[in-house]
């Protein structure tokens, strides 16, 4: 697996990215980070959902991750009620525990999740870190991290570049070793079967060091996971 030292870069696929030439993309968002200054996250994601912001590419550094995104005129955003539970999900709560808050169906509530995710042309599996933050902090999960951005132009569009720190999950009390590894790379995104690959293990190796992450920490899942990141300040 990549060490903390290494850049391990994502391009996000679809209509969007495949509408723009990335390389010249990413040498402006390097040069924009250089004068990023502080933002709120909970602002990002609000732009996110009313279709001002879609994602393009994410590149893990060794101290910081970067999301890069086309910035977007009058497009049309997602549904109010779409966008709360996608926030909510993102946060780690669990599809049930949504519908009982908000009265729906569990299978209403699935259906509009899944909507949701096509209205902001992301991937069940595929969310950016940053992202995922953004909605957290929305919702007012305490411990969020600190995000910079800055606005840049790139192959003849306006681009933002949003960065947060990178988590670091030495802080994630009663895992090995090795189960802390394989948190963080769930953590920023990573699927078994990448880890498996790149540790030289098997996928049911994995699979068990996982079961063990979510019975220590109580935490199923990646969203959830992450949200128990933020809330053990694993961001620094």
């Amino acid at each position: 697996m990549n060490s903390p030292g290494q850049h391990i870069d994502r391009p996000r696929r679809g209509n969007v990215s495949q509408a723009v030439n990335l390389d010249p993309v990413w040498h402006a968002a390097v040069d924009a980070e250089r004068r990023a200054t502080d933002c709120q996250l909970d602002d990002i994601w609000q732009d996110y959902v009313r279709g001002r912001l879609r994602a393009i590419w994410e590149s893990i550094g060794p101290e910081r991750i970067l999301l890069i995104g086309l910035v977007r005129g009058d497009e049309k955003g997602v549904d109010p009620i779409d966008a709360k539970i996608a926030a909510r999900i993102f946060a780690g709560d669990q599809q049930k525990c949504v519908a009982g808050d908000l009265g729906l169906a569990p299978s209403t509530v699935s259906g509009r999740y899944l909507r949701a995710l096509h209205g902001l042309d992301l991937k069940r599996n595929n969310v950016p870190l940053p992202l995922i933050l953004a909605a957290q902090a929305w919702l007012g999960v305490v411990g969020v991290p600190a995000a910079k951005s800055a606005f840049f132009k790139a192959a003849g569009r306006v681009c933002m570049l949003v960065s947060v720190p990178r988590p670091f999950t030495s802080s994630m009390i009663g895992l090995t070793p090795a189960e802390r590894d394989v948190a963080q790379w769930i953590i920023e995104g990573c699927s078994r079967f990448d880890i498996a690959h790149e540790r030289g293990t098997s996928v049911n190796t994995v699979s068990r060091q996982c079961h063990a992450i979510s019975d220590t920490l109580r935490s199923s899942g990646r969203y959830a996971l992450v949200r128990h990141a933020v809330e053990r300040h694993c961001f620094r």
